[in-house]
């Protein structure tokens, strides 16, 4: 038996006891996790009814599957389902927008304890956007890059703002592959920010 002090018990003999069926234990793991967990998904997702699904559902997993899991280390296991659930997330398209302005802000952030650099990620995407139809690439990037609303942007090229709605629905559409692709390279933001 662990000692006397339970917020002194490390997570091995937390896992242990949680393996007892000892539900204590579980949520004193929760706890200990939960917002850190909570915060790696949102700093990405920037939605917080998705990052705390992703949460509980990584949670309720883990005391699913208490007894038949072997965790070596419970930090490792829960950084691994927290990106492998957010990068999901990002695939299945259900995402803001604003992830594309995300990735780039990320891209650039703990510039010392990344190896992905800005121009990696600017390279990707403009790699992608140079296969979107000329149309769409040119109200994609003043939307993006010049930060022009629907409307600046409909009346510039004397188009409908439906039309400008449009053709930017089509760009993310075709750079989602991409973005999840970014994200899931630069896993590394979630350790900086899981570590924090």
């Amino acid at each position: 038996m662990p000692g006397k002090d339970p917020q002194l018990w490390t997570d091995v003999q937390l896992l242990e006891l949680v393996k007892t069926d000892d539900l204590t234990a579980f949520e004193m793991l929760y706890n200990r996790y939960w917002s850190k967990l909570y915060l790696s998904a949102y700093n990405i997702l920037r939605d917080q009814q998705a990052s705390e699904d992703i949460v509980q559902e990584i949670m309720t997993d883990l005391w699913v599957k208490r007894s038949s899991s072997r965790i070596e280390s419970l930090h490792s296991y829960l950084y691994a389902s927290i990106r492998y659930k957010v990068f999901k997330v990002i695939r299945s398209g259900k995402i803001r927008e604003g992830l594309f302005d995300e990735i780039e802000k990320l891209a650039v952030e703990n510039e010392a304890e990344r190896t992905l650099t800005e121009k990696d990620i600017n390279k990707m995407l403009d790699q992608a956007l140079s296969r979107l139809p000329e149309k769409c690439r040119e109200i994609f990037l003043l939307s993006r890059k010049e930060h022009l609303s629907t409307k600046e942007i409909a009346e510039r090229l004397g188009i409908s703002p439906k039309t400008v709605e449009s053709q930017i629905t089509i760009a993310l559409r075709r750079l989602r592959p991409v973005m999840g692709e970014v994200i899931f390279l630069a896993a590394f933001v979630f350790s900086s920010n899981f570590h924090g």
